[in-house]
Order: C-alpha cells, then structure tokens, then sequence
C-alpha cells in the first residue's frame, strides 16, 4: 500500500507540473565583462550592441524630456563609445509615429537609430567611436497630441 502511494503521489506531483500554466521568464540581462570591453575599444566599437560590449560601466552624460519621453545621451568609459535611448516613449492611441531615437558622430556624421518597438516603450542605438570626438543623441516622440523633437548636447570623452 505505501508504494502504491508513493507511485500515485509521483503521478500526480508529475500531472501537476504539466498541468501549471508556463511562465514567460524575461530574458537575461548579458552580463558584461572586463574581456568584452577589451575587445571593443574606440573605433573597433562602431555598429555594435552597447549591452553586450559596453553596458557594464555606461553611464547618462546628457538627458533631455520629449514630453512624457526621455531622450539620453550614453557613454562607456571603457569602450570610448557612445549611444542613444528613448525611454517612456510608449506608443499613445493618437500617435503618428513611434519613439525614435538616434545618435550622431559630429566629426563624419556617422549615425545610428532605433525605434520603439510596438508594445514597448524604449530603445536603444548601436554604438559610435567617441574616442577624442564629440556625439549627440536626437529624439523624436508623438504624445498623441503634440510631436516632440530635441537632441541633447554635444560632448567630448
């Protein structure tokens, strides 16, 4: 008797398990490594996902509001690269167009862009040198019933 409880407590422990709704788990952040910024320096950084190069030590050298949205300008010290973000920037029932943010080089005009995906609220650009050039980061965002632009400062790292 007591291993046919056993057995029917494992059947039924296994019919619950496949039973129970999945759950969505959110991707991982990537983890951001000293190697990784090694191998991303400067020039070689060009075109490349901050996240899995250059996240680790970024940080906001300029920020501006597009209405309800916010536009930054961000840096890493150890990659010599900058981008651009747009955050809060949801799609609004009356909206035109999505958020949009771009990051420009000054010296050659190298650009990069992104825009707010539908059902989300921010992005992100690839990366440009900014090693011993200055950048900004321009934004767009349409509230619904006002479209805002605005670019942020340029800065020199």
């Amino acid at each position: 008797m007591r291993a046919a409880a056993v057995t029917f407590g494992s059947f039924l422990l296994a019919a619950l398990t496949l039973a129970a709704p999945a759950r969505a788990e959110p991707a991982p952040e990537p983890e951001f490594t000293a190697a990784q910024a090694l191998a991303c320096s400067g020039s070689a950084c060009d075109g490349k996902d901050p996240a899995a190069y250059c996240g680790g030590d970024a940080r906001t050298l300029d920020s501006l509001t597009l209405g309800a949205a916010i536009l930054e300008l961000r840096y890493s010290p150890s990659c010599r690269a900058a981008w651009a973000r747009i955050s809060n920037a949801r799609w609004e029932p009356y909206s035109q167009f999505p958020g949009i943010a771009r990051v420009t080089r000054d010296s050659d005009g190298r650009t990069y862009s992104c825009v707010v995906p539908a059902g989300g609220s921010s992005c992100y650009t690839l990366m440009v040198n900014d090693r011993n050039v200055t950048s900004f980061a321009y934004g767009e965002w349409d509230g619904g019933s006002r479209i805002y632009t605005g670019r942020t400062g340029s800065h020199l790292r």
